[in-house]
């Protein structure tokens, strides 16, 4: 009889050991991630007066695809120049100029109503242009800059020479 109960025992044990399975768990981590991508083809922005019209109305540039966005939150893209005047290209004393107002666009690429934008006048100071109220992995946007017109761009013209103004536009994403 004791032989039959430490038999059932065994079977018992074994059939349990047999049943009993080790586990893993496993984690899914979801860290905030952000990130803004300049297209790296259109890392330099011209905006060319070449005609009486341009002097008149001002020129105007689209970049198609030329923000990237990807962001786990809610964004706000933003943008500002990195220096309050232009610098005069070739100039051996750099003169510096305070630029008449250029403008910054955003243009849809897609009908999203989650999205917001808004145009900005380029400064030193961070100025939103984009929001958005939902995350998103790949939106894509297109940016129209918008230079000065008239008198306030005409004046930086010289005679019989090509001149040439630079400075740097920062964009940044940060969390809504």
């Amino acid at each position: 009889m004791r032989g039959l109960i430490l038999l059932l025992g065994i079977i018992i044990l074994g059939i349990n050991n047999l049943l009993a399975q080790p586990s893993v768990r496993i984690n899914i981590v979801l860290n905030h991630v952000q990130n803004l991508t300049i297209n790296p083809d259109q890392q330099v922005v011209n905006l060319n007066y070449n005609t009486l019209d341009d002097y008149r109305t001002g020129v105007e540039v689209t970049k198609n695809a030329h923000l990237s966005v990807f962001s786990t939150t809610p964004y706000e893209v933003k943008v500002k120049l990195a220096n309050n005047e232009f610098v005069k290209l070739g100039s051996e004393d750099e003169d510096r100029v305070s630029m008449p107002d250029i403008q910054v666009s955003p243009v849809s690429t897609t009908q999203n109503s989650d999205v917001e934008f808004s145009t900005s006048i380029l400064t030193t100071e961070g100025r939103k242009i984009i929001s958005s109220s939902v995350p998103t992995t790949s939106a894509v946007y297109n940016i129209q800059y918008k230079g000065p017109k008239g008198e306030n761009i005409i004046r930086f013209a010289e005679r019989n020479k090509t001149i040439v103004f630079y400075n740097d536009v920062l964009y940044s994403i940060e969390t809504k």
